[in-house]
């Protein structure tokens, strides 16, 4: 009897909690790679790997060990490229995506560094609108184009208030020829919905 008192006891702290503190116990962080694939691959990639390589298990000189993720980018005859971690495979609108909306996610936080220093990059998440589909991204938020550096450095794409009901694309990187006129090599690790 003093057994079950006690669990009784234990589950009523774990209500009271989650009504006190809501955020605590909805806002569980995930990490992109666990719950979303790499499968939107645009523009140059569009072509398969001849002008966009990406090894998600890359083992040099990770922000986390033991691995992050490299990608190449060889200008192609569309002159840009980038890749979606989508919710699943191939996912351009076929399939609903992803329903955050009572999760608490505010940010997704991730780490990235340049092959040389001053690559180009957009990095955002959302914005999966094809038209002709049944299902939608609904949101859409970018950092715009930044500069890394040789250093790893930590980004944030801010979630506040953003519609999180369908999310399709989890995060996305996009770069061009004309940002990068020889193309780049850049890292990506610790990506994070938080």
């Amino acid at each position: 009897m003093q057994t079950y008192s006690f669990y009784l006891g234990l589950a009523f702290y774990a209500i009271l909690a989650s009504l006190l503190f809501p955020q605590a116990v909805l806002s569980q962080g995930f990490d992109v790679g666990a719950k979303f694939i790499a499968s939107g691959w645009m523009g140059d990639g569009e072509m398969g790997k001849k002008y966009i390589k990406l090894v998600e298990g890359w083992t040099e000189k990770p922000h986390s060990p033991p691995h992050c993720v490299k990608i190449q980018y060889s200008p192609g005859p569309k002159g840009w490229g980038g890749i979606y971690w989508q919710n699943k495979a191939d996912n351009w609108g076929d399939s609903p995506g992803a329903d955050f909306s009572k999760k608490g996610y505010k940010k997704i936080n991730f780490w990235a560094k340049g092959e040389k220093g001053g690559e180009i990059v957009e990095f955002k998440a959302g914005g999966i609108t094809a038209p002709g589909k049944k299902y939608r991204d609904s949101f859409e938020v970018s950092l715009g184009k930044v500069t890394l550096t040789k250093e790893w450095q930590s980004f944030t794409i801010d979630l506040t208030g953003q519609n999180l009901s369908s999310v399709i694309g989890g995060f996305c990187w996009v770069t061009s020829e004309s940002a990068n006129p020889g193309g780049l090599t850049f890292y990506l690790d610790d990506i994070f919905y938080e």
